[in-house]
């Protein structure tokens, strides 16, 4: 059983250093940071499991049912209570989940250029001082490197491998994962991530 007592980030040192920083930047004109986070770390995430929901009624895709016993605090009262996890689904067939993907990694990086866009502009319009080159720095060295690993993953989607997992109808459905140094890294997990 696992307990939450406070926001699930905090768990986690390094979003939160980077949702501190990103806060911290927003004060000094760089606004672009708290941006990501949000469009990113937030609303992707929201979108690709509504997206994944309403194929998966639709029997488009499959994924194992996981859920995730919680105790939750109210007002200092333990409540129990059942989350159902996203787990990395299963298409049809290989190409099905290689276009998914495909799509997926493109429009992130197409909102990671955004606000690489965003970055650099504000750094244009901000004066030049040593906070605003260090802000500026801060915040492009981390968008930059977020932008190589997502073009890092559109293009190994050709090497993309795919588990088989049973339906209880008898169907296989496939689940695409990157190989890397013999450790497997299921595709969702990584579209999802902030880097």
């Amino acid at each position: 059983m696992e307990y939450q007592t406070s926001a699930l980030w905090f768990y986690k040192p390094l979003p939160l250093l980077a949702v501190v920083l990103s806060f911290a930047l927003s004060f000094i004109g760089f606004s672009a940071g708290l941006g990501y986070m949000l469009l990113i770390g937030l609303f992707w995430p929201v979108l690709i499991a509504l997206y994944l929901h309403r194929q998966k009624e639709s029997m488009k895709v499959w994924s194992p049912q996981e859920n995730s016993e919680w105790l939750v605090y109210v007002n200092a009262i333990p409540v129990r209570e059942q989350r159902s996890l996203l787990t990395n689904p299963g298409f049809s067939s290989p190409a099905k989940a290689r276009r998914f993907f495909l799509t997926g990694f493109l429009l992130k990086l197409i909102l990671q250029a955004g606000c690489v866009v965003l970055a650099v502009w504000q750094f244009i319009a901000a004066p030049l001082d040593l906070y605003s080159v260090a802000g500026s720095l801060v915040l492009l060295i981390p968008l930059a490197a977020a932008i190589l690993r997502t073009g890092q993953r559109l293009f190994a989607l050709n090497e993309l491998q795919f588990a088989g997992i049973p339906h209880p109808d008898g169907q296989i459905w496939h689940q695409a994962q990157f190989v890397r140094s013999g450790e497997t890294l299921p595709a969702l997990k990584s579209l999802l991530s902030l880097i």
